[in-house]
């Protein structure tokens, strides 16, 4: 892998971390740290199997 592909790769999870931590921001009703590590780990994970899958698909 060159940097340019590190690169996108990095900030393709990023985004899907990024955006799955809001929703799962807008979907709770109190933000408490332990919810907010929660959701961050959860989304950590989808993250990963999101990007799987979109490469899995694109391939």
């Amino acid at each position: 892998m060159n940097r340019r592909t590190v690169l996108l790769a990095v900030g393709e999870w990023l985004a899907w971390w990024a955006g799955l931590v809001l929703l799962w921001l807008v979907l709770i009703s109190t933000v408490y740290p332990l919810e907010w590590a929660v959701g961050a780990g959860a989304a950590a994970v989808t993250a990963c199997a999101a990007r799987a899958a979109r490469r899995a698909v694109w391939r």
